[in-house]
């Protein structure tokens, strides 16, 4: 299962940090943070970088996003 990306998220992602692949943080709109979950293709999550081969599943719908951004350490959002 995958989760496509709004369209007014993609620029964020910026360039593919791999072939094919973005590692970003999602923020929810309840206020859960989900980190360094993996992105192909540029606009479909397919899971966690902990997960095989960077697929597994998402507790959450393309609606529920409130922000996104590239993988970061800090653990404040701009």
């Amino acid at each position: 299962m995958s989760i496509e990306i709004p369209e007014k998220f993609i620029p964020m992602l910026g360039a593919e940090m791999k072939m094919d692949v973005h590692w970003i943080d999602v923020k929810l709109k309840n206020g859960n943070v989900y980190k360094n979950l993996v992105v192909r293709g540029g606009r479909y999550i397919t899971g966690s970088s902990s997960g095989q081969n960077g697929e597994g599943y998402i507790p959450f719908v393309s609606e529920d996003i409130l922000k996104l951004r590239r993988h970061s350490i800090l653990p404040y959002w701009g």
